[in-house]
C-alpha cells in the first residue's frame, strides 16, 4: 500500500493539470500543444510505416488474381499440347497407311537410301544457238582450249540442252518442266545433250491412270506404258481396265526418288475393239517445249553417306 501512494499522487497531479488546462485560454496553450504534436510526430510516422508493411506482407501471403491467371494459362497450354500430340499421332498413322498403299518400303533403320535424286536445271538452246553449235561455229572459237562435242549430239535434229557429261547427265535421265514430263535425255555430249520428247518414236515410260471423283479427288487406276509414235499424241499400252476420256495420266512406279508422281497429260480417246483385251488409248501430252527456256533433269546418284559408311 505504501508503494502505491506516489503513483496515486502522480495520477492526481496529471488529472488536475488537465482540468486546469481547460480553463486556460487557447492562445496560452497553443505553444504547448505544438511541442507535444512535434514530439509525437516521429512515432506516428513509424506506426504508419509498420502498418503499411504489415498490409503488404499479408497480401503476399494470400493468392492473388495474377496467380489465378497464370494457372489458367498453364492449363490452356497443356490442353493445346495434348491436342497437338493427338494430331501428330493421326498424321503418322496416315503417312504409314499411304506408304503401305503405294508400296513404298521405308529405308533401313540407320542407313540412308542407296539412290538419291538431284534435279539439275538446264537451258533449252534456242534455234539460232543450236544451229551455230551444230555447225561448229561456236566450237571453232574454243577449239584451242580443247572443246570437243559428241558427233551424236551435233548430227542429231533433236532439241538441245546446254548440259552434258560435264554435269554428269546420262542417257535415259528424265526431263521435266515443273511437274510435267517433257521427255528423256537421248544422247549426251561433253557440254550438251539431246532430248527425246514424249511424242518422239522410241520414247517409253511407265504410266498410271487417275480418275477425278465427284468430290474432286484423284483416284489412282491401272498402270500401263506410255509410248511416243511421232505424232502429236502418245499411246498408252497394256491397259486392260476400263478407261474414260478425260482421265489423267501420271508417271507410274514407286522408286521413292520423287515425293509425288509427275504429270503426262489427259486421255482424249479410248476404245476397246471387239474381242480385244487391251484398250487403245490416246493421250494428249501437257508438254509444250516451244515455250520453255529451262527444264529440270532428274539425275540419279548414289547417296554419299552410303559410300562414306563403307
Amino acid at each position: 500500500m505504501k508503494n502505491s501512494s506516489p503513483l496515486r499522487w502522480q495520477i492526481a497531479i496529471v488529472l488536475a493539470g488537465g482540468i486546469a488546462l481547460t480553463f486556460v485560454p487557447s492562445e496560452t496553450t497553443r505553444p504547448l500543444r505544438r511541442a507535444v504534436r512535434d514530439g509525437l510526430g516521429p512515432g506516428q510516422l513509424a506506426v504508419r510505416e509498420v502498418a503499411r508493411r504489415t498490409t503488404q506482407w499479408s497480401r503476399s501471403q494470400s493468392p492473388s488474381d495474377s496467380s489465378d491467371e497464370l494457372r489458367e494459362e498453364l492449363l490452356a497450354l497443356r490442353q493445346a499440347n495434348r491436342r497437338l500430340e493427338i494430331e501428330a499421332s493421326r498424321l503418322r498413322d496416315n503417312l504409314k497407311r499411304l506408304t503401305e498403299q503405294q508400296g513404298l518400303a521405308p529405308a533401313a533403320r540407320g542407313q540412308p537410301p542407296l539412290a538419291m535424286a538431284q534435279l539439275v536445271e538446264a537451258r533449252v538452246m534456242g534455234e539460232e544457238t543450236a544451229l551455230l553449235w551444230r555447225g561448229k561455229q561456236l566450237l571453232s572459237s574454243g577449239s584451242r582450249q580443247g572443246i570437243v562435242e559428241s558427233a551424236l549430239v551435233l548430227d542429231s535434229a533433236r532439241p538441245l540442252v546446254d548440259l552434258g557429261s560435264d554435269a554428269e547427265l546420262a542417257p535415259g535421265d528424265s526431263v521435266y518442266a515443273g511437274r510435267i514430263v517433257i521427255g528423256k535425255i537421248a544422247d549426251v555430249g561433253r557440254y550438251s545433250s539431246t532430248l527425246r520428247l514424249v511424242t518422239d518414236p522410241g520414247y517409253r515410260g511407265r504410266a498410271r491412270l487417275a480418275r477425278r471423283t465427284a468430290r474432286g479427288y484423284l483416284a489412282q487406276g491401272t498402270e500401263g506404258t506410255l509410248i511416243g509414235d511421232g505424232s502429236e499424241f502418245c499411246r498408252l499400252k497394256h491397259v486392260t481396265d476400263p478407261v474414260n476420256v478425260g482421265d489423267e495420266v501420271f508417271t507410274g512406279g514407286a522408286d521413292g526418288l520423287l515425293p509425288a508422281p509427275m504429270y503426262y497429260g489427259r486421255v482424249i480417246r479410248a476404245e476397246l475393239e471387239p474381242g480385244a483385251q487391251e484398250w487403245s488409248v490416246w493421250v494428249k501430252p501437257a508438254a509444250a517445249l516451244e515455250r520453255l527456256e529451262t527444264v529440270l533433269v532428274l539425275r540419279r546418284t548414289i547417296h554419299p553417306d552410303r559410300i562414306l559408311a563403307n
